[in-house]
């Protein structure tokens, strides 16, 4: 296996054990549910969005760790 692909497996793995912001926001103002009934993946992403300006992203939801990385990847806030 080649050193990316390890990278790869390597950061879907961890994202998927750990990922970042997965949490219901208690505080939305917008959210947007996506469930794929062939695979079974079912999440729920969150925002909150002030002044049209998105403060905090979140998501939620069970699915494969690929969908879950991908989720937590994405939705980075500082």
């Amino acid at each position: 296996m080649s050193r990316l692909s390890e990278l790869y497996q390597e950061t879907i793995l961890a994202h998927n054990k750990q990922p970042r912001n997965f949490v219901k926001l208690d505080d939305y103002t917008h959210f947007a549910r996506g469930k794929n009934p062939l695979c079974g993946d079912d999440y729920v992403v969150y925002l909150r969005v002030v002044e049209n300006v998105i403060e905090q992203a979140a998501f939620l939801g069970d699915g494969c760790a690929i969908s879950k990385s991908s989720g937590s990847v994405n939705i980075v806030c500082e």
